[in-house]
């Protein structure tokens, strides 16, 4: 099939070039001229596993191809996917681009095709695609088109793989008089063999903002049920395997840490606070998701205060990751962001490092005074404390004994709960968690409340 697929970030560029590796013919649209340059020379604009081998081999074999002209792409096309943003940049949702996008695109697509667009809508919006749509092929005095909204449920790191093994194809009927625009969607997916789960246009909206919002929930429950844990000494971790057997519960995201960032879940749950507020609906579970996701971080550097004996003045951090998580370079919303900053306000010297090159980069324009070096032995060298944000391998396979060596006090927090504690702290690591407790570094590993270093005053502690 001939397939135009229009914006080309996270979610258009993994479109397009999984449908080119599928023998699809795909022209990319996009705007940017310089983004535009770099695919057609087979380089990635952001970091993705596969896809620079997906990229490279849909450019060379010419079964992927880009343009700046969305009119001649959409003529052209049997399918147009839109997949332009939608997030305001302020929590809040943005319809001025797709409205754009159809303005364009509608008059010039060919009788016979189909729009799908995977853009994350709000609800009341859609309910104005029919009419919108509709006003433009008039005007144009063309026919009307079947209009499909197909939400997207892959995830950064893993964005492939999710495109080509799904759980399930969500597909939300905007406008399909005689079933045309379900078979061509249909036909764009024959490769893949999970379910495709056909329903109105707004329940295929809500069906992709519930799941994220569900996850959200897991996550922050998660970290509420690790405060309970650190509370009266239980391990978080070994609670949650023990929920997790229970298949109405499972364990996928009940995961306590530093929280959830990246530019889905937390935009999600703040877009969908707002709209339902808009609507008359209280969210008062939804509320809670995101104070707790937010207060996660204020409570890395609150945590860090009373390891170093009430305040972080004066003191040096390392920030192991920036990413908000392993396996991309994306920064939006990352929880290490917000951390650093606060970290800084409070009086702190911060240096941090990511194996993301573009990551650090940016990171030092997003935060004011922030430090970055160019490797975590680097970034831990006479810190007065570690703290790890992104769970890299890199960081997991550390030598913590070196890493020891090089501190000027051996703290570290591990806001992944991914460190092996108690061997830390034998080494003579005081090492502290969320959920899994706090252990001394006496070289007994001796564990306390990670509760008491916020309530003790008598807790002091002594360079490593």
């Amino acid at each position: 099939m001939r397939v135009a697929v229009v914006g080309l970030g996270y979610v258009g560029l993994v479109t397009a070039a999984c449908l080119a590796e599928w023998d699809h013919l795909v022209v990319g649209v996009d705007a940017d001229p310089k983004r535009l340059g770099a695919l057609r020379e087979g380089r990635m604009p952001f970091h993705e596993p596969r896809m620079p081998e997906l990229l490279a081999d849909g450019v060379r074999s010419g079964r992927l191809t880009f343009t700046d002209d969305l009119p001649a792409a959409a003529a052209d096309a049997d399918v147009v996917v839109v997949a332009v943003g939608t997030h305001d940049g302020n929590g809040g949702w943005q319809t001025d681009t797709v409205r754009a996008c159809l303005a364009q695109l509608v008059p010039a697509m060919a009788g016979g095709s189909t729009l799908v667009i995977r853009s994350t809508l709000p609800p009341d919006f859609i309910r104005q695609l029919p009419t919108l749509i509709s006003a433009h092929a008039a005007a144009a005095e063309r026919t009307l088109i079947p209009v499909m909204l197909n939400p997207e449920f892959t995830r950064e790191g893993r964005a492939v793989r999710d495109f080509q093994t799904p759980d399930r194809v969500v597909l939300g009927i905007v406008s399909d008089p005689d079933g045309r625009g379900e078979a061509m969607v249909r036909r764009l997916y024959d490769r893949i063999e999970a379910p495709m789960v056909v329903m109105g246009a707004i329940d295929a909206a809500i069906t992709k903002l519930g799941a994220n919002l569900f996850l959200a929930t897991k996550i922050s429950f998660a970290n509420e049920l690790a405060e309970i844990c650190d509370a009266f000494g239980a391990d978080v971790s070994t609670v949650v395997d023990g929920m997790s057997y229970d298949a109405r519960i499972g364990g996928s995201f009940l995961k306590a840490g530093i929280g959830f960032g990246g530019s889905c879940l937390p935009n999600q749950v703040t877009m969908t606070i707002r709209t339902a507020g808009q609507a008359g609906v209280s969210t008062p579970l939804l509320s809670a998701v995101d104070e707790v996701n937010h207060r996660r971080r204020i409570q890395v550097v609150e945590r860090a205060a009373a390891l170093l004996d009430g305040t972080v003045r004066g003191r040096r951090v390392a920030l192991l990751g920036l990413t908000f998580k392993p396996d991309t370079d994306d920064l939006r919303d990352a929880p290490a962001l917000t951390i650093a900053g606060t970290f800084i306000e409070g009086g702190a010297s911060v240096v941090a490092y990511d194996p993301m090159p573009t990551a650090r980069e940016r990171s030092v324009v997003i935060v004011p005074g922030l430090e970055v070096v160019d490797n975590a032995l680097d970034a831990v060298e006479g810190a007065d404390i570690a703290v790890l944000v992104t769970e890299w391998p890199e960081f997991l396979d550390l030598e913590w004994n070196s890493v020891g060596a090089l501190m000027r006090r051996r703290i570290v927090i591990d806001g992944r709960n991914v460190l092996p504690g108690e061997e830390l702290a034998s080494s003579g690591f005081l090492y502290s968690s969320f959920g899994r407790g706090t252990f001394l570094g006496d070289g007994a590993g001796s564990w306390i409340p990670s509760a008491g270093f916020a309530m003790s005053p008598m807790l002091q502690v002594g360079e490593g």
